[in-house]
């Protein structure tokens, strides 16, 4: 009864889960910007190993792309739209990637694998029950 008044209403409330990965993405965007500004503002990076000039510049365009991508999702999150909640799938996986690559240059990026990995065991855990509430 209360999902049919929801729906009926046309207001739809993020669910703790929603606002739980929201927060999550919105710290990983953040922080993806602020690593990306301090590599960008540090002569040779912020890599412990040198690597080429070019690598350094696709990390950080990377950390830019994947921070405003990011910030993009959460706004369809919390929206409660479809569209943010395949977003914050795609980001995820986007994310998973990177850090996959950039673990093979310094481990660290191993930590960038906690909140993409999160929330995909979250959202797909809860697929059916959250995209039944989002438009």
């Amino acid at each position: 009864m209360v999902n049919e008044k929801i729906r009926s209403s046309g207001k739809r409330k993020p669910t703790k889960s929603i606002l739980f990965v929201a927060l999550l993405w919105i710290l990983q965007s953040v922080g993806r910007f602020v690593f990306g500004y301090l590599s960008v503002i540090t002569p040779g990076g912020l890599l412990d190993v040198e690597v080429a000039q070019v690598t350094i510049q696709t990390i950080n365009t990377m950390f830019f792309v994947l921070g405003i991508l990011g910030f993009i999702a959460v706004v369809g999150l919390l929206l409660m739209r479809k569209w943010g909640f395949w977003a914050t799938i795609l980001v995820s996986v986007s994310t998973i990637a990177f850090d996959i690559w950039g673990v093979t240059i310094q481990f660290t990026a191993a930590m960038g694998f906690v909140v993409p990995v999160t929330s995909l065991l979250i959202l797909l855990a809860k697929r059916t029950q959250l995209q039944e509430n989002m438009k």
